[in-house]
């Protein structure tokens, strides 16, 4: 139990009772009373000194930005690992000191875990063992450690909007470089496609096009709906840029990728805002003989083979057949978490030292049918994360009400008649509601790209299943009816006050 409520005496006999924390209210549908100044002044320094969140924010930087590529002697010190530890500690403390367990504990944690249990119970049968287990140290025991901090200080909305705009910015750096590169003829693999100018997850061609995807889909949805008209400029450019890179890549999965994302926010834009999705449509049709002639014809390969002129459409089938063989032959164990490139069963291989450029052909080549539902398990959590939280935030009708007007942007006006479903506010909703919608649109797109690229364990898609875990975890801690968990900080101050 994450909910404490700490009880005083009134001041007058007989009194009811005084609760600190957030009142909840007389009827499940009533809103909740606004927070006192103190509650406000708490809740200030809470977003101000919570020194796990700080640190996680710096390792996400580190993480995406990644100045270690760039500067000489940065690498050495280890910037992300102490900033992730440093983190951890602080959660830790922070945590115990509040009577809590060390890290917040949901199905969503759970499932990352047993993933890793998956990872290291099939290191003894992996083709490699040495190489799988650092696959688990080096790679995906972070990700679990990293995880749970996200799910203990992702804890607010505005938490979620820094965090996402931290992405966007990084993700807009690093396709900025890319479009430099390509026009100064450097970095280009293949003859014509641009690769990021850092490593990490953003090296190759096809996983540049997948982050810059995934992470087009918030700055999009802040293009199309957020309140505040220099936000919405500053992503436009943002958007501009992020678009230009994934041209640059040319790569095919990018492209269906950017697809399916346009798609769900043209879903979700078409009910309130239609014009503007036949005005995206249009510039889009108009934009489009802009594109150079090799990246129309390269597209023209998704379909066509004979436009293929570097054999990658037809190697990717071979691995697809040659992927399917390796889990036949190894169901339960795999061979191994990342040995897939490595594994070489006589006179079976056709392409060596070549990984299986899909998602769930990796994991299932590699760790067996238990890593493979561990990871569909994860998958399909994040798509009810954000499923669940805009159902939540939907507001009921109640007999004899009139129907909420929808906003600009989607929601409902303030003042509407529609019964209150939490204790956040319009513009708390407001942020939480857009950042499952852009998770969702996140997920489409990482979704249709992995079919094309082993990501298993890359960082992308972990932090896009936290966002919209976290944002389903405030909305259940503010519904109406439900005590919210307290912060130590927020506590110990009104304690302090009615002392």
């Amino acid at each position: 139990m994450e909910r404490l409520t700490f009880n005083t005496r009134s001041t007058r006999a007989g009194g009811p009772a005084v609760v600190v924390g957030r009142h909840m209210p007389a009827h499940p549908e009533a809103p909740a009373p606004a927070a006192g100044p103190e509650t406000r002044k708490a809740k200030r320094l809470r977003e101000r000194y919570d020194w796990d969140y700080l640190w996680m924010l710096a390792f996400t930087a580190l993480l995406f930005f990644r100045p270690q590529d760039q500067i000489p002697g940065l690498q050495v010190l280890h910037l992300a690992e102490l900033t992730a530890i440093a983190g951890l500690a602080a959660m830790a403390v922070r945590r115990l000191g509040a009577g809590l367990s060390a890290a917040k504990v949901n199905t969503e944690m759970i499932g990352v875990i047993v993933l890793g249990a998956v990872i290291v119970l099939t290191i003894p049968f992996s083709f490699w063992p040495g190489g799988s287990a650092h696959v688990f140290s080096d790679i995906y025991v972070k990700i679990i450690l990293i995880f749970a901090l996200m799910m203990s200080t992702l804890t607010s909305p505005k938490r979620l909007r820094q965090m996402t705009w931290l992405m966007i910015v990084a993700s807009t750096y690093i396709a900025g470089r890319a479009v430099i590169d390509y026009m100064r003829g450097v970095n280009l693999v293949e003859g014509d496609r641009v690769r990021a100018a850092v490593g990490g997850m953003f090296q190759n061609p096809n996983d540049l096009a997948l982050n810059l995807v995934t992470f087009l889909a918030p700055t999009l949805f802040i293009v199309v709906q957020d309140r505040r008209p220099m936000r919405r400029m500053l992503a436009s450019v943002f958007a501009v840029v992020m678009l230009a890179a994934i041209v640059c890549t040319k790569s095919r999965s990018g492209f269906l990728g950017l697809v399916a994302v346009c798609v769900v926010i043209g879903y979700y834009m078409l009910r309130v805002k239609p014009g503007l999705v036949f005005a995206a449509v249009f510039a889009g049709l108009l934009a489009l003989p802009l594109l150079p002639q090799s990246f129309w014809t390269r597209m023209d390969s998704i379909a066509n083979a004979e436009e293929d002129q570097t054999g990658s459409r037809e190697a990717r089938l071979r691995l697809i057949e040659q992927g399917l063989e390796v889990f036949a032959e190894n169901p339960l164990t795999g061979v191994g978490a990342g040995q897939f490139q490595n594994y070489n069963a006589p006179g079976e291989t056709i392409e060596k030292w070549r990984v299986t450029h899909n998602v769930w052909l990796q994991v299932a080549s590699e760790l067996g049918i238990f890593g493979l539902l561990a990871f569909g398990f994860l998958v399909v959590r994040s798509y009810r994360a954000c499923f669940a939280t805009l159902a939540a935030l939907r507001k009921p009708r109640r007999k004899g009400w009139k129907t909420a007007r929808p906003a600009r942007g989607g929601g409902t006006v303030r003042g509407s008649t529609a019964a209150p479903v939490t204790t956040l506010s319009d513009d708390e909703q407001f942020i939480v509601e857009t950042n499952a919608r852009s998770m969702l649109a996140a997920m489409v797109g990482w979704t249709v790209c992995s079919l094309f690229a082993s990501v298993a364990f890359n960082w992308t898609f972990y932090y896009v299943f936290a966002l919209a875990v976290a944002g389903h975890e405030i909305v259940k801690a503010h519904r109406i009816g439900v005590a919210p968990a307290p912060d130590t900080q927020a506590v110990s101050q009104l304690v302090r006050a009615h002392a």
